[in-house]
């Protein structure tokens, strides 16, 4: 396998890929959400990658890009991880796991401090995610500001200590 930046040439294939991917999910349009996302400032073409296979198919992709919280006297600028797939074909083949460490050596590279996403606590939590709140930021629609759902990583160690505030991410 090889893991690669995304190329505007693979974005059909991409597409599909998502498509494919979150076929079964709930979240309807992730894969017309990412064709947003690149259109904006806040996407980093460092930080779209690519998994092929041997065969140079198309099998995974994640992209991290810019988002901001807030906190009572700062705006903090972060990462924010979506979407992550991997095609059906080839889940539980460590693919997801690949592109995370890789996606996650450049954004530390580039000097960002953490990772943020809104996900299954169940597949992150083995990735060191840990709910926001943990971290005392919380998701704006989190009205008992305990919600699983929203995480973070810290790729520096302490990144996010004395950083409360809300998050509106999706």
């Amino acid at each position: 396998m090889i893991i690669r930046q995304e190329q505007p040439a693979d974005y059909t294939g991409v597409y599909e890929l998502v498509k494919k991917s979150f076929a079964t999910s709930t979240n309807e349009g992730e894969w017309d959400y990412l064709n947003e996302v690149r259109k904006k400032d806040i996407f980093i073409p460092e930080l779209s990658l690519v998994a092929e296979n041997e065969d140079g198919r198309l099998i995974g992709q994640i992209v991290l890009y810019k988002m901001e919280f807030a906190s009572s006297d700062n705006v903090y600028t972060e990462l924010l991880l979506s979407p992550l797939s991997v095609h059906p074909e080839f889940f539980r083949r460590r693919i997801a796991r690949a592109m995370m460490k890789e996606s996650f050596r450049i954004a530390k590279e580039m000097g960002y401090k953490a990772i943020f996403l809104c996900g299954e606590p169940s597949f992150y939590r083995k990735f060191q995610f840990k709910p926001t709140y943990e971290f005392k930021i919380f998701h704006v629609v989190d009205e008992n500001k305990n919600a699983e759902w929203c995480m973070a990583l810290e790729l520096t160690p302490c990144a996010l200590a004395d950083k409360s505030g809300i998050i509106n991410i999706q």
